[in-house]
This record gives C-alpha cells, structure tokens and sequence, in this order.
C-alpha cells in the first residue's frame, strides 16, 4: 500500500465508524501560546476535551506535525523526524477503551492486513482494565502483553508524580515486531530493548483524570480517547522495510538528493546525512506554507535552523550549490494528494528557501573565516574568557551552527564545553520565552481561556445593522462586555473591531476594540459613565463612519490581490493582511522589489476597478462549493462547512468574515505608500483610500514644494540671483492619482534641476574662491610662526569648504617645509578645520591627528585622521580664532620639550 492509500484507509475506516473526518490544522497553532508549533493531533481539540464547544463527539485526522527536540538522532535513527503526519482517532465523553483498542485491532489487522502474531502491546502498570480488553477480547497471548510504569505508559509521562496538574490518564501502546533476523537476536528480546527489532506504531491515550494540586488524580465526568500513529512508520511497517526513508514518500527526494552526493564517503554516514536532508526539507516546506517565514525570532528561527542545517550536512556530502530549493517540487508533487495546496505554492517556497540558502553560503564564506581566527587566537591566548562564551556569540550573533563551530574548534585542538554553551543558550530561550509568553503549561488559562470557559456566544449582526438592543451576558474583571448580540465586529482575519458605545441605564462604555473568541465577541473600551451590570439591558451602536473607513479597506484589500496577481503573476499569494480605519496593509509571495513601474500599474488596476463601480457580492456557501467556484482561501487556514464568500464581480472571490462596501465606487480611491520586503520571498504593501488617499497625496506634493522652495533659497543665497522657478504649476486642491503623478515628476525634474545647477555653481564658486585664496598664499605663508625649527601657519579662510582648505594646505606644504599648516573656515553656523604637515615635520615628532583632536573639542566638534593630514568639523563658530591659536601652543609644547 502507498502511504497516500494508508492514510485514506485510516481516514475511511473511522468514517464508517461515525467519526467526523476533520481536516488537518496549521502548523502554527491559533490561540494557543503554549506552543510553538503544532506537535500532536490532539492540539487542535484542546478545548473539546475540556468539554467546549462540542459540536462533534467523534473525530479523526491526519495531523501535520512539527517537533525538533530529537533534531541531533534525525537522519541517525530508522524513524526520528522532524516533520510528520500523525494518524489519530479520538473521543470528547463518548467511547472509551473498549472501542477504542476493538478498532485499533481492527484496522491494523483486518483493515491493514498486518499479522496478529506480529503484534504486541503494553498497557499502564495500574490499568487492569485495558489488560482485561488485550486479554480477553482481543485474546493477545499474556507474553505478548506488557507493563510499563507512569514514564513509559502515562500521558502526560510521569503525571501521577510530577504533574502537570490537569487532565491526564493512561496509555496502551501497540508494536509492531520485525521478527527474530532483526535487532539484537537475544532470546529474551522485547519491545523494551532498542535494538531495532520492535517499533511502536500507536499509542491510545485514555484520559480519564484530573490531576489535583495535592497530587490526587480526580476521574473526570467525561472521559476522552487521544490515540496517535506515525503515518510515516506505519508506512514503514506496511511496506515491509526497516526505516522510514525507505517508504514511497521519501524514495523520490532521497534519489534526487544521491544524484548530487559524493559518492566516495562512507555509505553509513552519507545514508545519514541524505536522510535528515530530506526530513527537513519536508518540515521547511510545509512550515513556509503554513506562514512561517525564515528569522531570527522563535518559529522563524526554527525554520532557518533547518535550512541551515540542512545546507551543512549538503556540504558534508559533496554537494557545494545549493540544492534544497529543487526538492520543494518534489514535496509538493509527493504530497499532493493530500495537500493539492503545496503544488500551487511550490515556486513561492522553493523562491524563499533559494534566497536562505545563498544568503548562508554567504554567511559561511565571510564569517566562518571570522571564527577560525577568533578560535585560533583564543587558543594561543588560552585565558581571558571561556570558549562556549566566544562560540555561542557566533552562533547567536551570525547564526553559525553549533556543529559548525565544534568543527572549528576541532582545528585547532579546542573543545566547546557542550554544558556551558546549553546554559548559554537556554538562557536566550528563557529570555525568548519571556518576551513571546510561550509558556510551558499544557491547558494554559489565557485571557482567551477563560473567555471560552464561560461558554457564552455572541450573535453577529453587523453584516446588516450598526445599532441594535442587547443583553449584557457577562462584565469580566477587566471591565470587558459580553452582549447576546452585537453589531460590533470582533478582530479576526486581519480586520481589526469595530469602535461605538454600549449604553444601559447604570452606565455607558466607549468601545474602542471588539475581540472574536471562539462564538464569544469581546467589547472592550473605557466607561466614560457610571458601570454596567450582568443581566442588564443594553443599546448597542457602532461608529458608522468608522465602520465604513474599514469596510472600503477591506475591499481594496482583495481588489489589491488581483491586481497583483495580474501585473505580477499567479505566484502572488496572500500571506497576511492588516485592515484599520485608517490604512490596509497586505503581505504577499513575491521574491524580488517591485520596480516604480509596477507599483503604478497595480495602482491603476485597482483605481479601474474602483471607477467601474462593481458590485460587491456577499453569500453563504458550503466550503467545497466555494472552492470549486474559484474562492480564494488562505493556506493553511481552517475553514467552517459553510463559508461567507466575498466576490467583486469577475475580478476576485474570497473566503472571508470581513465587512465590505455595496460597490467598489464606494472606496473612492486607493494609493499606494509603500512597498518592500518583511522576508524572504515576503512583500508588503501599505496604501490608503479615499479622503486618507487624497490627504497623503496632497502632503506628499507640499513636501517637495518645501524642498524645492528651500532648494531655491540656498541658490539665491549663494549667488543665483537670475535663477528662474522653474516649477509652474500650484498644487491641486484635490489631486487624482494623474495629476498627483504629473506634479510629483514636475517637482523632482525641478529639484534635480536646481541640485544640477547649485553642483555646477558651487564648483564654480570653489574654484573662483581658490583662485583668491592661491593669490593671498604668500601673504600666509609670510604670517608663519617658526617653532622649534617648524613653520606653523594657523589662519582662517572666508567661506572655504573643506575641500578648498585641504587643497590650500596641500599648497602651502608645496612651498615651505618642514611645515604644519593649520586652516579653518566657517559658514552657515559650522566649522570646519584641517591639519597638514610635511614628513620633516612629522620626523620632529608632530601628528596631524593629534593636533585635530586637540583643537575641535573647542569649536564643540570631533576630528581624526593619519599622522600627516586630519579634518574636523564644530557647532560654534564663535570660537574658531581661539582653536586656531592653540595651535601654536600645541606646536611649542612638541617642539620646544
């Protein structure tokens, strides 16, 4: 069977045991800051097993997952991963252990045609219960069935104990025996030794208590089944070999990878290093489809750990050029199946994942010979400071990994101290942690917990009404209000909550956020009167001018998608989206800037669109509906059966809660502030509409006419009398995107004009100057003062700049030596001072440098520079006739020792 066909077995089987087949969430879980990544099928009914929102009592799933705390044993071990599917099949107060081992038994003997004699279990020391089901109705032989204490067979491990407090309950284990020729070959070998021979295939969770704080495990009402089965080591079982690198899912990318390796290395750790290449290249696949961008911070590191991992142990086989990138296509089409998404996504990923690796070979060829001299001159030092200090400023400052580092070390006969570097680094997880509040609680009380606790919902009515009567169902600590209904929209789906008041007769509150929490919508704002009260009657409004600011930024939201995905192409994807009263910003799939040229023809796209004045349609669809008639859906979002779908005639059709305008005439006008990356392979365009559109424009013209204003200013100041306003045209009262345009190129065509001409008058205006000063020269050079066998010239020039002084001091050095000539010069309230000495005079002991330094801190300036020629520049102008005197005073001090 191919894995593709295991898993609709699975799926299928559960079905025809009245199972709601329930698809696989996100790899980045919502709602949830306990996690960091989706690990387990579980995660997703979290609250259904704490007894909310059951709409179903049976489910199964094929759960993507995400783990890497056994990274090191990935590629070492026949079935570590760090991506995989987890098979699952679970209960919310329905069945309990009976069907739930009859029907593990089930699929993988009848369903699956493994052999009964093949199979052995292990059940909870205490649990006689799942014993007596093993013993007596599924007539497992009493060798074949064994007990393991609350480490190995307890969920959580070791709960009993060691807690967590919280639901909690025993497990039974099903594995799956290679037979005698495998593994050790010990008479007494058992599913406990680690030979190889045994591999657990599923674990059936039997959560039945409550773990008190005093320790006590309290029996729930409502007792749950969690059960849990590695698609991929099923597979391995199934399709009769030894590891999971074997199977049909993994033959393709491991081929595609051998083509490329060296083929000189040792089989065994060649074999290993293929194998965790293609291990990650499925987790960083499927995490970018999901949202998760390579960073620096928390998932994102994550991922970039992996390409970067992934990348080394390419190297270590041979393989120089980067090659992740090309198995992305290959992830995808071996998925595809299951994820038809990945294979419209796949240039997007590949783009973002090709970016990461060049951008790490670069990594690798400018800072790793950084660590190799800082290593090598630690070791010749061999004090002041501990190795795991220097090695983890790499690792955490560059992003080198750890492995890479013990390599280095390994040259020149160092070693990291592994605990060392661990406490370092955990205390950057701490720090992280603190900062992304992840916390390590497995039912964490979030302040969205305890909102879905109360189990009140909330009826939307604000897709028709902006006022209405309500019920006050709840007033939380935080002076929070739950209503019976609303027309106040609850932030979801990058649309931010709707702004008005709730007012009963104790009270009124202005609502300046509304939160959507499971069914529940939040108001929450400041009582600007009085208090409101549970149980009280409520008027209930919604700013409307606010609301419709929203509802035409929304919309050009999806008006901005297409028209990106026309001017661009169809690899434009949404990646995340931000919808205020005053601004939209949307995040897309796009691997380079765009170029000026582009940024206008998406903004004419969506300004066409808006002047055709389309009808904005909003209906109610069945989910697979929807995408058959084209909807747009986000990746890796969770949809409802039934959808609201937004369309804008032919030009677009979306899957979306948010509210909308009637008719795309009603945004107005859309411009566009702002574009540029946020990730690899990640824009981000921000823009405006309406009245804030034409606002922008309106102060972004005044600003170039400021600077053209001021431009021309400093021309007639410097001598520009006859210079001609070139720019004739008055700002318009209420620019259009065209006449906006044609200003903005007027204005900057004016300014660079006026910057071409000031270049030119200013050379002019040098050289005349230089001119001047070179027929004074001698004058300077008469005023030397001789000290200690040095001519020391320190004399202000009129309106010199820098350039001009340096070029005389080089003149006078032409001229008299040994010499130190120091000029200085002020206009427009700054200062400017050089220092230049002849090498005679440098032989006397003098230093440009010096002389600079000393001198600037009294016209309130710096400098620096070489021995022979420093510069430096002051505030105070005031006081340039006393630096330039001390010059003389530092020149006695040097010479006359």
């Amino acid at each position: 069977m191919t894995t593709d066909e295991i898993r609709k077995g699975f799926l299928e089987f559960f079905r025809s045991k009245g199972h709601e087949i329930v698809p696989s969430d996100s790899l980045v879980p919502k709602d949830d800051p306990t996690l960091l990544f989706t690990g387990a099928g579980m995660n997703q009914f979290k609250e259904k097993f704490l007894g909310r929102n059951i709409t179903y009592r049976r489910a199964a799933t094929s759960q993507k997952c995400l783990r890497t705390a056994d990274l090191e044993n990935v590629g070492r071990t026949n079935g570590h991963h760090t991506f995989f599917e987890m098979l699952g099949n679970f209960s919310f107060g329905d069945y309990f252990k009976k069907e739930a081992i009859l029907w593990a038994w089930e699929f993988l003997v009848q369903g699956s045609g493994l052999k009964a004699q093949g199979l052995w279990v292990s059940v909870y020391k205490d649990d006689d219960e799942a014993y007596s089901i093993w013993r007596s109705e599924i007539k497992v032989p009493k060798d074949k069935i064994l007990k393991f204490g609350a480490k190995e067979n307890f969920w959580p491990s070791e709960a009993p104990a060691k807690g967590p407090n919280g639901p909690c309950g025993p497990c039974s284990e099903i594995f799956y025996d290679y037979g005698k020729d495998v593994g050790c070959g010990k008479a007494g070998c058992a599913p406990a030794c680690g030979c190889g021979r045994f591999v657990e295939i599923w674990n059936l969770v039997f959560t039945q208590f409550d773990r008190q704080p005093d320790g006590t495990l309290k029996p729930l009402p409502n007792k749950n089944i969690d059960t849990g089965m590695g698609l991929e080591r099923l597979a391995s079982v199934m399709q009769g070999v030894t590891t999971n690198f074997e199977t049909d899912i993994f033959a393709p990318m491991i081929k595609a990878i051998v083509k490329e390796t060296d083929r000189n290395q040792k089989p065994e750790y060649r074999n290993q290093k293929i194998n965790a290449i293609a291990d990650h290249i499925r987790a960083i696949t499927f995490a970018i489809a999901d949202g998760v961008m390579p960073s620096n911070e928390e998932r994102g590191y994550v991922i970039r750990k992996l390409i970067r991992r992934s990348r080394i142990h390419a190297a270590n086989i041979g393989i120089d050029k980067p090659i992740l990138y090309k198995l992305v296509g290959i992830v995808s089409d071996v998925m595809k199946e299951q994820y038809p998404g990945l294979v419209e996504r796949r240039e997007d990923i590949a783009q973002v994942v090709k970016q990461e690796e060049e951008n790490f070979s670069n990594l690798l060829t400018n800072v790793l010979p950084k660590v190799e001299d800082a290593f090598e001159g630690f070791s010749k030092k061999r004090k002041g400071g501990r190795l795991e200090e220097l090695a983890f400023t790499f690792y955490d400052t560059y992003g080198v990994p750890y492995d890479l580092l013990e390599e280095c070390a390994e040259k020149v006969k160092l070693t990291i101290d592994t605990a060392g570097f661990e406490k370092l680094l955990e205390r950057q997880r701490g720090l992280s942690r603190a900062k992304s509040k992840i916390r390590s609680e497995i039912f964490s009380e979030t302040f969205a917990k305890k909102v879905e606790s109360l189990s009140l919902a909330t009826e939307f009515l604000g897709y028709e009404k902006s006022r209405c009567g309500a019920k006050v169902l709840a007033v939380l600590d935080g002076g929070e209000v739950i209503l019976d209904k609303t027309p106040f929209y609850g932030e979801s789906g990058g649309q931010v909550g709707d702004w008005g008041t709730i007012a009963t007769k104790s009270g009124k509150m202005n609502v300046e956020d509304a939160k959507k929490i499971g069914n529940t919508i939040v108001h929450l704002g400041t009582f600007i009167s009085g208090r409101i009260s549970k149980g009280e009657t409520a008027k209930v409004s919604i700013d409307e001018e606010v609301r419709k600011k929203v509802m035409r930024n929304h919309t050009a939201t999806h008006l901005l998608q297409a028209a990106l995905r026309d001017v661009l192409g169809a690899h434009v994807h949404q990646t995340g989206s931000l919808v205020d009263s005053g601004r939209l910003r949307f995040d897309f799939t796009h691997p380079k800037k765009m170029d000026e040229r582009q940024i206008e023809r998406v903004e004419d796209v969506v300004n066409e669109y808006i002047e055709k004045g389309i009808a904005v349609r909003k209906e109610i669809m069945d989910l697979e509906g929807a995408k058959k008639a084209g909807a747009t859906a986000l990746f890796g979002e969770k949809y409802d059966k039934e959808v609201r779908v937004v369309s804008v005639g032919e030009v677009s059709k979306e899957l979306c809660g948010g509210t909308h305008v009637d008719s795309t005439a009603d945004i107005g006008l859309f411009k566009i502030t702002g574009e540029g990356s946020i990730a690899a392979g990640t824009r981000r365009i921000e823009a405006l509409t309406d009245a804030a559109a034409i606002n922008f424009m309106k102060s972004e013209l005044k600003k170039l006419k400021l600077d053209y204003t001021s431009r021309m200013d400093k021309m007639k100041k410097i001598g520009a009398v006859e210079i001609k306003d070139i720019l004739s045209q008055s700002i318009p009262d209420t620019p259009t995107i065209s006449s906006y345009r044609e200003y903005r190129e007027e204005a900057l065509a004016a300014i660079n004009s006026i910057e071409e001409a000031s270049t030119r008058l200013l050379k002019e205006l040098d050289k005349k100057r230089l001119e001047e000063g070179s027929k004074d020269l001698d004058k300077i050079i008469a005023g030397a003062r001789t000290i200690g066998g040095v001519s020391v010239i320190s004399e202000e020039l009129k309106e010199a700049n820098p350039c001009i002084l340096a070029q005389m001091a080089d003149a006078i050095k032409a001229k008299i030596h040994p010499a130190l000539a120091v000029l200085g010069s002020s206009c427009e309230g700054k200062v400017f001072l050089v220092a230049s000495l002849t090498q005679d005079a440098q032989a006397k002991g003098l230093n440009a440098g010096d002389v600079i330094k000393a001198i600037a801190s009294i016209i309130g300036g710096s400098g620096g520079g070489r021995g022979d020629f420093a510069q430096a520049g002051g505030r105070d102008p005031s006081k340039l006739s006393e630096a330039l005197e001390e010059v003389f005073e530092i020149a006695k001090k040097e010479l006359e020792k």
